[in-house]
């Protein structure tokens, strides 16, 4: 937490005011900042790296 301000600084994949909430589908990374960029997915990808979700039937690194 921030030394005067007590705002948690949440790891990758979290977020909220005491890191409790993994990040929302179609969001991953620290604060919860960036966007999956998944082409065949069910639109969601790993809260901590951003590794897409593939339905069934996709394969590749955006599940094209």
């Amino acid at each position: 937490c921030h030394h005067v301000t007590g705002e948690c600084s949440c790891p990758p994949g979290w977020t909220g005011h005491d890191c409790t909430h993994p990040c929302s589908s179609g969001r991953w990374g620290r604060g919860c900042e960036n966007s999956c960029a998944c082409d065949g997915s069910d639109g969601g990808c790993d809260p901590v790296t951003g590794a897409c979700s593939c339905e069934p039937g996709f394969t590749g690194e955006r599940c094209q």
